[in-house]
């Protein structure tokens, strides 16, 4: 598939995948003329960029991971991941925790505010 059919159906725009296949992370053959040409694998790759991405890890060690995925070594690639993700699971849970306090800070404060009297205004202005 050409750029623009890749870019739309993942979402991506063109600019990004010309971005990471200059980085070395999403290889593109090429038509007689120059255009870029992708195969269905691309869209699986840009799924585990995405995902990594979003895991918070720099386009540097997503390329090693691809490199590994590519040799085939997955059990090394799942050991790398794990405290990984644990980390960052440790972080949503510690933000959801706060998010969570917040909310209650809030509830609090409407309650406080719904259950308050307005003061009456004096006849002197």
């Amino acid at each position: 598939m050409r750029i623009s059919q890749l870019a739309e159906r993942c979402g991506v725009p063109a600019t990004t995948l010309r971005f990471y296949e200059s980085a070395g992370l999403l290889p593109a053959g090429r038509t007689a003329s120059g255009y870029r040409v992708y195969g269905e694998n691309a869209v699986e790759r840009l799924e585990f960029i995405g995902a990594a991405k979003h895991l918070g890890l720099p386009l540097e060690e997503i390329g090693e991971l691809l490199a590994v995925w590519e040799a085939g070594a997955c059990a090394d690639v799942k050991a790398d991941l794990r405290p990984q993700i644990a980390a960052r699971l440790d972080e949503v849970q510690g933000r959801l925790a706060e998010l969570q306090a917040f909310a209650a800070s809030l509830r609090s404060a409407l309650e406080h505010l719904a259950s308050a009297r307005s003061p009456r205004r004096s006849a002197r202005t």
